[in-house]
Protein backbone atom coordinates (compact mmCIF):
# COMPACT_ATOMS: atom_id res chain seq x y z
CA UNK A 1 0.00 0.00 0.00
CA UNK A 2 1.12 3.09 -1.10
CA UNK A 3 2.15 5.63 1.65
CA UNK A 4 -0.13 8.98 -0.39
CA UNK A 5 -3.24 6.17 -0.19
CA UNK A 6 -6.64 7.42 1.48
CA UNK A 7 -6.73 3.66 2.90
CA UNK A 8 -3.52 3.63 4.39
CA UNK A 9 -4.14 4.39 7.72
CA UNK A 10 -6.95 2.04 7.49
CA UNK A 11 -4.38 -0.71 6.71
CA UNK A 12 -2.22 0.40 9.52
CA UNK A 13 -5.21 0.84 12.36
CA UNK A 14 -6.65 -2.89 11.04
CA UNK A 15 -5.91 -5.34 13.85
CA UNK A 16 -3.78 -8.44 12.32
CA UNK A 17 -6.77 -10.97 13.01
CA UNK A 18 -8.92 -9.13 10.89
CA UNK A 19 -6.76 -10.28 7.73
CA UNK A 20 -6.87 -13.97 9.96
CA UNK A 21 -11.08 -14.38 9.36
CA UNK A 22 -11.72 -17.44 8.68
CA UNK A 23 -13.88 -16.26 6.16
CA UNK A 24 -11.28 -14.39 4.30
CA UNK A 25 -8.78 -17.90 3.89
CA UNK A 26 -9.47 -18.53 0.61
CA UNK A 27 -9.04 -15.17 -1.14
CA UNK A 28 -6.40 -13.40 -2.47
CA UNK A 29 -4.95 -10.37 -1.98
CA UNK A 30 -7.93 -8.61 -4.37
CA UNK A 31 -10.47 -10.85 -2.49
CA UNK A 32 -9.38 -9.53 0.95
CA UNK A 33 -8.69 -6.30 -0.38
CA UNK A 34 -12.36 -6.05 -1.80
CA UNK A 35 -13.66 -7.64 1.68
CA UNK A 36 -11.94 -4.70 3.44
CA UNK A 37 -13.07 -2.17 1.17
CA UNK A 38 -16.50 -3.07 1.39
CA UNK A 39 -16.30 -3.10 5.00
CA UNK A 40 -15.38 0.04 5.48
CA UNK A 41 -17.29 2.18 2.21
CA UNK A 42 -20.48 0.17 2.09
CA UNK A 43 -21.39 -1.66 4.96
CA UNK A 44 -24.93 -1.68 4.36
CA UNK A 45 -23.99 -3.45 0.94
CA UNK A 46 -22.19 -5.78 2.62
CA UNK A 47 -25.20 -6.56 5.02
CA UNK A 48 -27.46 -6.94 2.24
CA UNK A 49 -25.55 -9.34 0.49
CA UNK A 50 -24.52 -11.49 3.57
CA UNK A 51 -28.38 -11.59 4.85
CA UNK A 52 -28.63 -13.04 1.19
CA UNK A 53 -26.44 -15.84 1.46
CA UNK A 54 -24.65 -13.69 -1.84
CA UNK A 55 -21.67 -12.25 -0.22
CA UNK A 56 -19.29 -14.86 -1.27
CA UNK A 57 -19.99 -15.37 -4.56
CA UNK A 58 -19.90 -11.58 -4.67
CA UNK A 59 -16.51 -11.33 -3.63
CA UNK A 60 -14.90 -14.18 -5.62
CA UNK A 61 -16.74 -12.52 -8.59
CA UNK A 62 -15.34 -8.82 -8.17
CA UNK A 63 -11.50 -10.83 -7.03
CA UNK A 64 -11.70 -12.53 -10.49
CA UNK A 65 -12.35 -9.29 -12.13
CA UNK A 66 -9.91 -7.29 -9.87
CA UNK A 67 -7.07 -9.73 -10.69
CA UNK A 68 -7.84 -10.08 -14.49
CA UNK A 69 -7.67 -5.93 -14.50
CA UNK A 70 -4.30 -5.74 -12.28
CA UNK A 71 -2.98 -8.05 -14.52
CA UNK A 72 -4.09 -5.93 -17.82
CA UNK A 73 -2.97 -2.86 -15.85
CA UNK A 74 0.84 -4.26 -15.54
CA UNK A 75 1.47 -4.81 -18.87
CA UNK A 76 0.39 -1.54 -20.33
CA UNK A 77 2.27 0.48 -16.88
CA UNK A 78 5.41 -1.57 -18.26
CA UNK A 79 4.35 -0.98 -21.80
CA UNK A 80 3.81 2.87 -20.75
CA UNK A 81 7.47 2.96 -18.30
CA UNK A 82 9.70 0.58 -19.98
CA UNK A 83 13.01 -0.02 -18.29
CA UNK A 84 16.37 0.02 -20.18
CA UNK A 85 17.88 -3.09 -20.87
CA UNK A 86 21.11 -2.50 -18.96
CA UNK A 87 18.78 -1.73 -15.94
CA UNK A 88 20.58 -4.01 -13.16
CA UNK A 89 18.75 -6.76 -10.76
CA UNK A 90 17.50 -3.66 -8.10
CA UNK A 91 16.25 -1.37 -10.72
CA UNK A 92 14.76 -3.83 -11.82
CA UNK A 93 13.23 -5.03 -8.71
CA UNK A 94 12.01 -1.22 -8.33
CA UNK A 95 10.82 -1.04 -11.38
CA UNK A 96 8.71 -4.04 -10.74
CA UNK A 97 7.57 -3.10 -7.18
CA UNK A 98 6.41 0.48 -8.48
CA UNK A 99 4.67 -1.16 -11.38
CA UNK A 100 2.83 -3.30 -8.29
CA UNK A 101 1.98 -0.73 -6.23
CA UNK A 102 0.98 2.25 -8.71
CA UNK A 103 -1.54 -0.35 -10.38
CA UNK A 104 -3.31 -1.84 -6.77
CA UNK A 105 -3.68 2.16 -5.63
CA UNK A 106 -4.75 2.91 -8.83
CA UNK A 107 -7.53 0.00 -8.64
CA UNK A 108 -8.09 0.71 -4.94
CA UNK A 109 -9.11 4.41 -5.21
CA UNK A 110 -11.36 3.38 -8.30
CA UNK A 111 -12.79 0.80 -6.47
CA UNK A 112 -13.69 2.94 -3.32
CA UNK A 113 -15.14 5.00 -5.86
CA UNK A 114 -17.43 2.61 -7.22
CA UNK A 115 -18.47 1.13 -3.87
CA UNK A 116 -19.26 4.55 -2.24
CA UNK A 117 -23.09 4.96 -1.75
CA UNK A 118 -23.93 2.82 -4.66
CA UNK A 119 -25.14 -1.23 -4.48
CA UNK A 120 -22.50 -1.72 -7.15
CA UNK A 121 -23.81 -4.64 -9.61
CA UNK A 122 -24.90 -7.08 -7.00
Amino acid sequence: MALNSRFHDLYLSMPMEATLLPELQGFSYWGRTFHEILQEVNPHLMCQLAEGQALQVYIERRQCYLQSEAARLEREWRRLHPLSIDAGYLARANWQRHCKLAVREMLIDELAKSLSGSTADM
